[in-house]
């Protein structure tokens, strides 16, 4: 009886050793995870039926990540928007690294660098808030060294979440915003001048060099932060006239198909988006403009016909 409880236990330790020794041996031979594959998900696994938690190591990451579509990531993954930023991309089958403030802080260059390497695009969705960072650093800072980030990693798209009436400081929604949140408004548009001037600075203008495109949506309608109308219900505009509201959730659905999308258009351009029945003139002047048809307002029933008529190189409409 002895023996035989001492075949099958030596018949035990060698089937453990068998299929832990390959990871033990990864990872001593890799000491430590790089912070960009935890963040593409299912590196830190919790093994239930192991009674406890284990990583998976390197190699084994880059063989499930072979054969994939190229990943996008979502800085200030872990806020109201950027969360549905990372489900809209997870339902699309598009692997996202969803990237947060202890994960990858965006004031800090080498960590959004060696975050962002490798991905097809980036969403910026971070903001000011009171758990972490000022208007100055995240909406302002952040979004220039996100943006020097993918020109340096060769990132095709960034998509930068910013907000209706940036341009217009003496209307109401910009002064009420800025007084409310720290002077956010002045910071996001400063963020999105050097954002323009970085890129379009670029040398040449191939189709392959990164390009960007701030997506300013209107006042986000909480009681629908979680139901998607879709783009039959949406309008686009450009030149920081009109305004409106929308769902978080249908503004996740836009920035990740911009986000994907690599038409000429879309490129170093900056829109409003908005529910069409919503439209309203970001101030009193601009009436005539949404009255007489001077401002192209934008519709489809997908999200390739609301993009079809986007112009590039638009900022704001100068009157």
């Amino acid at each position: 009886f002895f023996s035989l409880m001492m075949i099958y236990a030596s018949t035990a330790l060698l089937i453990i050793f068998f299929y832990t020794a390959p990871f033990a041996f990864s990872w001593s031979a890799s000491s430590y995870l790089k912070r960009r594959d935890i963040l593409v998900g299912g590196s830190l696994v919790a093994g239930g039926g192991l009674g406890g938690i284990f990583l998976i190591p390197e190699q084994v990451i880059a063989a499930d990540e072979e054969g994939k579509k190229a990943p996008i990531a979502v800085l200030g993954a872990s806020g109201r928007t950027g969360s549905l930023c990372v489900e809209a991309c997870r339902k699309r089958g598009i692997p996202v690294r969803a990237l947060t403030r202890t994960s990858c802080d965006v004031r800090d260059p080498a960590a959004l660098y060696e975050s962002i390497q490798g991905c097809q695009s980036v969403i910026y969705a971070a903001s000011a808030s009171k758990k972490g960072g000022n208007a100055k650093e995240i909406d302002n800072n952040g979004v220039v060294l996100a943006g020097e980030a993918c020109l340096k990693a060769h990132v095709s798209r960034y998509v930068v979440l910013s907000s209706t009436a940036v341009t217009r400081p003496k209307s109401l929604g910009y002064i009420f915003t800025n007084v409310s949140v720290g002077g956010i408004m002045d910071e996001k548009r400063k963020g999105e001048e050097r954002l323009s001037s970085i890129f379009n600075s670029q040398a040449g203008s191939s189709p392959l060099s990164s390009s960007y495109t701030i997506l300013r949506p209107g006042g986000l309608e909480e009681p629908k932060k979680n139901e998607i109308l879709g783009p039959s219900a949406l309008e686009i505009s450009q030149g920081d006239v009109l305004a409106g509201i929308v769902s978080r959730a249908d503004l996740a659905e836009v920035t990740v198909e911009l986000a994907l999308s690599n038409v000429a258009n879309l490129r170093n351009t900056a829109l409003e988006l908005y529910y069409t029945d919503s439209v309203q003139p970001c101030e009193g002047r601009f009436k005539p403009l949404l009255s007489n048809g001077a401002i192209p307002r934008l519709h489809g029933d997908t999200y390739e016909e609301l993009f079809r008529d986007i112009q590039p190189n638009i900022d704001f409409y100068k009157s």
